[in-house]
């Protein structure tokens, strides 16, 4: 279900300069290796971003277990969930993505590299159509953190890769990205993931589109911008 989101200006800044600052903040001499980096990403990119009359958007972040025999990642194809909840006081969504990390630019892995990222972009699809891979290559000293379409990366077709600021701000809080049925959302809270596996295997069943309507309470009269 599609879901017309609109929001005013100060509350897109207010977001981009969020995922900037949690881009910025991080020294990648100290997290090198992907699953660190990722790591660090996932909790620098956390909070509540706005609240106040226009709206409310927040963000939050879920790394998938990666170690053990049974671990999550294995089997799901995930490094990440980002979940965000947003209202424009007209109604209320939580969305899910499962996102895959690769340290460099997708397009200098190698061919055998990149059909164990497919194979990892097919693992996340059993569970959602919303699945992304996040590109980490190196500018200027620096890590840029990009968003691809995982759908495009498995059908080998060309692809655009958005800066993770401008992702948030023109796909994850308009109708464009995002699965919003409560039942996937709920369980990739966990980072075991245990509970979307058995909705996977039950066949999804229950897994339905919802819209809750905001309550007056769940938005604050008071403005709070961080970022």
């Amino acid at each position: 279900m599609r879901h017309a989101f609109s929001f005013p200006e100060h509350i897109r800044g207010a977001l981009k300069n969020h995922i900037e600052k949690a881009v910025s903040g991080i020294d990648m001499k100290r997290y090198h290796q992907e699953p660190a980096y990722t790591a660090a990403l996932a909790r620098s990119l956390e909070g509540t971003v706005y609240q106040g009359e226009d709206g409310y958007v927040k963000i939050e972040s879920t790394i998938v277990s990666d170690r053990g025999p049974l671990a999550a990642e294995s089997w799901s194809g995930a490094d990440l969930v980002i979940t965000a909840s947003i209202s424009d006081r007209n109604q209320n969504i939580r969305k899910a993505i499962l996102v895959q990390s690769k340290i460099g630019s997708i397009n200098e892995l190698s061919p055998n590299r990149i059909s164990e990222l497919k194979e990892q972009v097919r693992k996340m699809k059993k569970f959602t159509n919303s699945v992304k891979v996040m590109e980490i290559p190196q500018e200027n000293g620096r890590r840029r953190p990009r968003i691809i379409s995982g759908q495009r990366i498995l059908a080998s077709e060309p692809y655009t890769g958005y800066d993770l600021s401008d992702y948030f701000v023109r796909r994850i809080v308009t109708t464009l990205d995002g699965d919003t049925r409560p039942k996937f959302v709920e369980a990739a809270q966990d980072s075991r993931l245990t509970q979307l596996r058995v909705l996977a295997n039950l066949g999804g069943k229950q897994l339905t589109s919802h819209v809750v309507k905001p309550k007056e309470s769940k938005i604050p009269t008071l403005v709070k911008v961080l970022g």
